[in-house]
């Protein structure tokens, strides 16, 4: 079992954690910093500037990258993202595994991923690299 990043804008978003170590990131723009940082998740804490979804996104990512991460969960917490081939799994929250993210690294970032483009990104680079995309919401894989 690896290392899990998980990611978070709010540190009221900490829920139950799974299994392993656990890397809590707080994508924030300063405002949630010192109250995330003064409170006891029982997991090791980090920060990263971040001033919408996709900024947010992409520090949570650069730092899973740095630590190694084997999974890196956005928000809300699930057995997700647990198989060795690439995986994307895109519901209420993304997660996706270190299979990847390694892949995800080479893609060229656009302004546009930075803002709401960001899943319409990811999707369109999975596909044209024919890595999987789980969709629970929506029954089926892509």
């Amino acid at each position: 079992m690896g290392i899990n990043v998980i990611g978070i804008t709010h540190p009221g978003q900490v829920g139950a954690l799974p299994g392993g170590t656990n890397v809590l990131v707080l994508a924030d723009d300063g405002r949630y910093a010192d109250e995330f940082l003064d409170t006891d998740f029982r997991a090791h804490r980090l920060v990263v500037r971040a001033h919408g979804r996709g900024s947010a996104f992409f520090g949570v990512a650069d730092k899973a990258r740095e630590l190694g991460a084997s999974r890196v969960l956005f928000g809300g917490f699930r057995d997700v993202a647990t198989e060795e081939d690439p995986t994307l799994v895109l519901d209420d929250v993304i997660a996706f595994n270190s299979s990847f993210a390694r892949r995800m690294y080479d893609w060229i970032r656009p302004a546009s991923a930075y803002g709401d483009g960001l899943v319409t990104w990811l999707t369109e680079n999975a596909a044209r690299t024919g890595l999987r995309v789980v969709q629970p919401i929506r029954p089926g894989i892509h």
